[in-house]
């Protein structure tokens, strides 16, 4: 999943804070916990060594006959427990061979306690452990020895219930919990803020850069900031500035190469347009001789007139394509007939076409497809392939002209039978100046205006070819406004 430069710093900065509280407060209760622990510890010990005090001083009593009354023991070991009921969890005294003597759990009376000091322990401090009772509680269990000096008496064993320190950490993670999770929600609705603040500017100038990769070298970012967003705007506005002049440049350029290659057009249609011209003008002096012959009769005179009016407007019409055609004009889109641009393509180059002996075959679409394009380009764009075509094939062939709709776009093919492109050449046909052609015959301009001309409207032109069996040039271009194929019934 792609995600964007507002979510990835979010991220990223929410989980360092989350890292760092989490880690933060597992510190602060690891060491609450061992607070706790150590606070129970000691007053374990210290309840334990209190008690032992008058438990020893009993058995000491005791062993020297001093006191003849019972239960002393049980006595000091009921009321410490009833003091601290919710806190000890039972008491026992060993004697020296580890036997229970005295309990508040009478079910240990008389039994070995496995846990008992040894005598050879009795000058060693408390020791504590941690155990599991049978109903999962954690006790932490003291042990001490009973004794004076070196007399050894047995040992005591208190345990003391865990629960309460083990339920106050837990509440303790609870509100540690709590208070991370308010700290983070408030922290995350400061970060977007920060964040949308900080990233708003660059996904602003992103998108800008988004536009002008479309194709919109108009769009400009502010600049105004004075920190480092608002020098990289500065710097994309300077780009964009040089873009637009490069463009303009480019377009310049463009132009006068269409219009380089129009002229050379132009010389190739000129033996055309001399045949066109030569036979109406002969026709037109036949006609003024025999007029002059025949200056009495009306009837003549009116049908030589009207001959010579007929050869003179072919003339006309014949000059004025040829004028149109090699005026330099801008680019100006327009609704087009493509079936009328081969078409009128095809008339200004009849004289080529039967002068080569090249048979012509129409396979245009019934429906007239209309395009948003240059009227005059569309024509230079056809007359280039059909030169193109008509020259590859010098022993004459057939050149074939197909429209029609295919995925949404119409395809224009221009197809000829003559000598093919070699694979090694193919790739380099639409390079400028690129020519195989003899000098004097071509600029080698032809297709590269082509290939400039069909991507100026948004389309594509590809080849196709095989030496000596022929070359097919299709022309793919968009329909306005998504529509496929609108156009009249031809």
């Amino acid at each position: 999943m792609r995600l964007g430069l507002r979510t990835k710093f979010f991220l990223y900065s929410n989980t360092l804070i989350v890292l760092t509280m989490t880690g933060a407060a597992i510190l602060g209760m690891t060491y609450e916990r061992r607070s706790r622990y150590e606070g129970i510890v000691n007053r374990a010990r210290s309840l334990t060594e209190t008690l032992a005090i008058p438990i020893t001083d009993t058995l000491m009593y005791e062993d020297l006959d001093l006191i003849s009354e019972s239960g002393l023991i049980e006595d000091t070991i009921n009321e410490v427990v009833d003091r601290n009921r919710d806190f000890i969890r039972y008491v026992v005294v060993t004697d020296p061979s580890g036997r229970v003597n005295h309990s508040n759990r009478w079910e240990l009376l008389g039994k070995p306690f496995l846990r008992a000091l040894d005598p050879s322990e009795f000058e060693t401090e408390s020791t504590t452990e941690i155990l599991r009772a049978e109903n999962g509680e954690r006790i932490l269990e003291v042990r001490t020895a009973l004794n004076i000096s070196t007399k050894f008496w047995g040992s005591l064993a208190a345990g003391f219930s865990m629960r309460q320190v083990e339920q106050r950490a837990a509440a303790l993670g609870r509100r540690v919990g709590i208070m991370a999770m308010i700290f983070m929600l408030g922290n995350s609705i400061l970060t977007a803020l920060y964040v949308e603040t900080l990233i708003r500017p660059i996904l602003a100038l992103n998108r800008r850069m988004k536009w002008a990769a479309r194709g919109d070298l108009s769009v400009r970012s502010d600049d105004r900031r004075g920190d480092e967003v608002g020098e990289l705007a500065g710097g994309f506005n300077r780009m964009m500035d040089e873009l637009e002049e490069a463009q303009h440049r480019d377009a310049v350029r463009q132009s006068q190469l269409v219009h380089t290659e129009k002229m050379a057009a132009v010389g190739t249609l000129a033996a055309g347009v001399a045949h066109e011209v030569n036979n109406p003008l002969a026709g037109v002096l036949a006609c003024s001789e025999n007029l002059e012959a025949s200056i009495d009769d009306p009837e003549t005179v009116k049908r030589y007139l009207g001959l010579i009016r007929d050869g003179l407007h072919r003339i006309e019409r014949t000059v004025q394509n040829l004028l149109d055609f090699s005026r330099a004009r801008e680019m100006k889109l327009e609704m087009t007939s493509i079936n009328h641009n081969i078409r009128h393509v095809l008339e200004m180059t009849a004289y080529q076409i039967k002068s080569q002996g090249v048979e012509t075959k129409l396979e245009l679409s019934p429906k007239d497809l209309i395009v948003s394009a240059d009227h005059f380009q569309m024509e230079q764009l056809f007359l280039n392939l059909i030169l193109n075509a008509i020259q590859a094939m010098p022993n004459g062939g057939t050149l074939l002209l197909r429209t029609g709709v295919a995925d949404g776009f119409l395809v224009a093919e221009v197809a000829d039978d003559g000598v093919g492109i070699p694979p090694e050449i193919s790739k380099r046909i639409f390079d400028p100046f690129f020519t195989t052609r003899e000098v004097g015959e071509g600029t080698g301009l032809g297709l590269t205006v082509s290939d400039t001309i069909v991507r100026a409207h948004g389309g594509t032109i590809e080849v196709e070819s095989e030496v000596d069996r022929g070359t097919v040039f299709r022309i793919r271009l968009p329909f306005p406004d998504g529509a496929t194929g609108r156009g009249r019934n031809t």
